[in-house]
C-alpha cells in the first residue's frame, strides 16, 4: 500500500533503518529527527500517518500526538517505545493515540500497523472528499459515493443523462437508490424543476393528468410489461410538452419488459449496480452511510474497528443500500452505548473486550473453522485456544453463522 509516513525519530541508526523498511514495503516516509523539525507537515488532510518514538529529547512524541490532534483529530499517530515503556504507550493511547509499537518490533508487525492505520485515513480522507462536494451541491457524488470504476460509471451515467435532458429509464435491484438516482437526475438541471410522480403499476387517466406550467419531470414508478400503454401514452403527451421528461423507474431492462420500437428508443437506459458490485468502494459507502447516522442521532462518529470492516467487505449485502444503512445504525447505537459504559472500565478491561470482538468476528467469517481463525489472525494455535477458553468462545458456536 502506498501512503505517506511522517517518521519522527531522534536516533540516526533506528531512523535510517525505519525509513528503509518502510521504503521497501512501498510506503513513502518522510523522515524527521525533531518535533520542531516535524510539526511544519503536520497539518488537517496530511495524506499518511504519524511514526513517532515516545521518548525523545525536548518535545518528546506526546507532543507531536498534541499537535496531530490539534491539527486534525482523525490524524492516525502510532508510537514507538523502547523495551520498558509500554506504561507511556498506554497513556499515549488512553490520549488518542492510534496504535504502539516496542523497539525493536518485527518488519511484519510494524507494516500491518502502517498498513492498517494508511487503510483507515484512506477512508477518513475520502469520506471528506464527498463532504466537500455536498457543499459544492453534488447530488451524484453525495447520492453516490465512491472512487471505484463501478460508482464512477453510474455518476458519469447520471450526469449525462441530465445534460441531455431526454427521458431516462432507471433500473436494478430494490435497494440500489432507483429513487435516489431520479432525484439526481432531476436535480442536476441548471434550474432543478418540479417532480409529478406516478406509479405505474396502478391505474391511471393520461387526459387528467394535470401538469405545471414550464419545464416539468414526470418519475414513474413500477414500470412492467403492462405499463407499455400507458409509457407510450405519456410519450406521446412529451412529445407535444418540449418541457415534459420522463424518469421511469422499473426492476428489469427495457427489452426485458417487451418494451420495443418507439418505447424503448424514447430513453436513455441506465442500469443501479448493487452494492456488491460496488464492493471496492464498501468501506467509504458505510461511511458515508455513518456520518449520516450520527448527525441524525447527534452523538459521535465512532471509530470503525478492523473487524466490522472485516464484516463490512466479506458479506454479499443481497439487502443492498436498505440493509448496509441498517447495519450502520445498529454499528452507531452499540458504540455509543460501548462508549458510554467506557468510564467504569479500565485500559486492560477495554483492551480484552475489543480483542473478544476481534476473535469473534473473525470466528464468524471463517464459519467456525479455529485454524483458518488462528492464521488470519496471526496467532499460534495454542494462543488462540487460550483466548478462546478466557472469552468462554467456541468455535461451533459459529459454525453456522458464516458470513457469505
Amino acid at each position: 500500500m502506498t501512503g505517506q509516513i511522517l517518521l519522527v525519530e531522534d536516533d540516526d541508526a533506528v531512523r535510517a533503518s525505519l525509513t528503509q523498511t518502510i521504503e521497501l514495503a512501498g510506503m513513502v516516509p518522510l523522515p524527521m529527527s525533531s518535533y520542531v523539525q516535524a510539526k511544519r507537515s503536520i497539518r488537517a488532510n496530511f495524506p499518511g500517518v504519524i511514526l513517532t518514538d515516545i521518548r525523545m529529547p525536548q518535545q518528546d512524541g506526546f507532543d507531536v500526538l498534541r499537535a496531530a490532534q490539534t491539527a486534525d483529530p482523525d490524524l492516525p499517530v502510532i508510537m514507538l517505545t523502547a523495551h520498558g515503556g509500554v506504561p507511556s504507550a498506554l497513556k499515549a493511547m488512553k490520549e488518542g493515540a492510534w496504535d504502539y509499537l516496542e523497539k525493536p518490533c518485527s518488519t511484519d508487525r510494524l507494516v500491518e500497523v502502517l498498513t492498517r492505520a494508511l487503510a483507515h485515513r484512506a477512508v477518513v480522507l475520502k469520506s471528506r472528499r464527498i463532504e466537500r462536494a455536498l457543499l459544492r451541491n453534488d447530488p451524484a457524488a453525495v447520492n453516490f459515493p465512491g472512487s471505484g470504476k463501478v460508482s464512477d460509471g453510474l455518476r458519469t451515467a447520471l450526469r449525462a443523462a441530465a445534460e441531455d435532458r431526454g427521458n431516462v429509464y432507471l433500473w436494478g435491484d430494490a435497494g440500489t437508490g432507483r429513487r435516489q438516482a431520479a432525484f439526481v437526475v432531476n436535480q442536476l438541471a441548471a434550474e432543478p424543476c418540479p417532480i409529478v410522480r406516478i406509479d405505474l403499476g396502478r391505474p391511471f387517466d393520461n387526459a387528467d393528468l394535470e401538469l405545471p406550467e414550464g419545464p416539468v419531470d414526470i418519475i414513474c414508478r413500477n414500470a412492467g410489461p403492462d405499463a407499455r400503454a400507458a409509457v407510450d401514452a405519456l410519450l406521446a403527451r412529451a412529445s407535444r410538452h418540449e418541457d415534459l421528461r420522463l424518469i421511469v423507474l422499473g426492476d428489469a431492462g427495457i427489452e426485458t419488459l417487451g418494451w420495443r420500437g418507439a418505447t424503448a428508443a424514447g430513453f436513455t437506459e441506465i442500469r443501479l449496480p448493487t452494492v456488491h458490485e460496488r464492493g471496492e468502494d464498501l468501506l467509504e459507502i458505510f461511511e458515508v452511510l455513518l456520518r449520516q447516522t450520527v448527525r441524525t442521532l447527534n452523538i459521535d462518529l465512532p471509530t470503525v474497528p478492523e473487524a466490522v470492516a472485516a464484516r463490512l467487505t466479506t458479506s454479499d449485502w443481497s439487502g443492498n443500500l436498505p440493509e448496509l444503512r441498517n447495519f450502520a445504525m445498529s454499528f452507531a447505537l452499540g458504540a455509543q452505548t460501548q462508549y458510554e459504559a467506557l468510564p467504569n472500565q479500565t485500559l486492560a478491561d477495554q483492551v480484552e473486550a475489543f480483542e473478544k470482538l476481534v476473535i469473534s468476528e473473525t470466528l464468524r467469517r471463517t464459519g467456525g473453522n479455529a485454524v483458518e481463525t488462528a492464521k488470519s489472525l496471526g496467532l499460534p494455535r495454542n494462543t488462540l485456544y487460550d483466548r478462546l477458553s478466557r472469552y468462554a468462545l467456541s468455535p461451533k458456536d459459529f459454525r453456522s453463522k458464516s458470513i457469505g
